[in-house]
């Protein structure tokens, strides 16, 4: 079936149909190693994908009673197949509805051909019915909470002094932008370039960490979360002053305003500035003109962001013999975050993705 579908469906090559072949040939042995509903879908034309293979575990509970092979996927229920699509990067984690109405967490990989097209989309399904109705439960057990006598209740914490923390907020920002005007004088009284350079590379990792407590600093919602639109942004506007000189280079920000704790907010603010400034001085070195983009997408469990160009690419399995910056970025992804980072890259642009639990 999955043949005759993208044969009649998806005007994919032989060879593009073989490659999805041999890994349906697996489906069934990845649906028991992760007892879960696990599918092939192929982009349409229309705007839709079409599921050419599905795999149930069979020592677990399906989320379907039947194989929706055939069936489609639309962007409105199932949004994380049109994301990984769009940004052809994996995304995790993100809430769907079945063909069969039920709800599901969707992981969703990219499937690439040799030659770096996306021609389909590896899909595993998590049914979470269950822990939506448990959560629903909670949540009116917490109403009712909340409606009774204070009286009934143990003594509440005494309020947070909210003064002292937007001052404690604004003294680390003034300190921490004192020792980024040290490293940018250090900088430009330096004689040796190589050395210049590493200064103000970390002019830019200082000022990635003061921009947090600024916004602490200004936040009217409370002092412990960042909005995580609000965190990209104030990075962009301050990125984009870094530009080479004689290029044009338009940087990007989209997704949505999501609540990040401050620690959560502090290494993401350092890995999107490592990967921003290695894009602006790597990337377009051969050209005048390009774009960064920034997307973030938010997930049930896990969020992922994914820093892209459109430049020259480079080789993710060469030694990076002196890139502290994606060292920096793989570190603080795997020991801060507790996530994983994806890299692609090639003549058309790259791109790197990262993911990392919600609070």
């Amino acid at each position: 079936m999955l043949r005759q579908l993208c044969q009649d469906m998806t005007g994919l090559t032989e060879e593009a149909i073989q490659q999805l072949e041999a890994l349906q040939a697996q489906l069934p042995l990845m649906a028991e190693l992760s007892r879960a509903d696990v599918f092939i879908d192929c982009p349409l034309p229309d705007g839709r994908a079409v599921v050419v293979a599905h795999a149930r575990p069979s020592t677990a509970g399906s989320a379907y009673r039947e194989n929706v092979t055939g069936q489609f996927a639309t962007p409105e229920k199932e949004p994380a197949v049109f994301h990984a699509l769009a940004l052809q990067a994996p995304v995790r984690d993100i809430k769907a509805i079945t063909q069969e109405n039920r709800t599901v967490l969707q992981d969703v990989v990219p499937i690439f051909t040799p030659g770096q097209q996306c021609v389909a989309l590896l899909i595993k399904e998590q049914d979470i019915s269950g822990d939506l109705l448990r959560e629903k439960k909670w949540q009116t057990l917490s109403r009712t909470y909340e409606g009774e006598d204070l009286s009934l209740r143990s003594a509440a914490a005494p309020p947070c002094n909210d003064l002292a923390l937007r001052e404690v907020h604004h003294r680390v920002k003034n300190n921490l932008q004192l020792v980024a005007s040290i490293l940018s004088l250090q900088a430009r009284r330096c004689g040796n370039d190589f050395t210049k350079k590493i200064l103000l590379e970390n002019v830019g990792r200082v000022l990635s960490i003061a921009s947090i407590h600024d916004i602490l600093t200004q936040n009217k919602e409370g002092f412990r979360q960042i909005d995580s639109l609000v965190l990209l942004e104030q990075l962009r506007k301050h990125l984009q002053a870094l530009t080479p000189a004689g290029k044009q280079i338009a940087i990007q920000v989209t997704g949505p305003s999501v609540p990040l704790s401050a620690d959560a907010a502090a290494s993401v603010s350092l890995v999107v500035n490592e990967l921003i400034t290695n894009a602006l001085e790597h990337a377009f070195q051969d050209q005048s003109s390009g774009s960064v983009q920034v997307c973030f997408c938010a997930g049930q469990r896990y969020h992922t962001i994914t820093v892209s160009d459109d430049g020259c690419g480079f080789d993710p399995a060469a030694p990076r013999t002196g890139h502290l910056g994606l060292n920096i970025v793989e570190a603080t992804v795997r020991d801060k975050l507790r996530g994983h980072l994806t890299i692609h890259s090639g003549p058309g642009g790259s791109r790197v993705s990262f993911d990392f639990k919600t609070e």
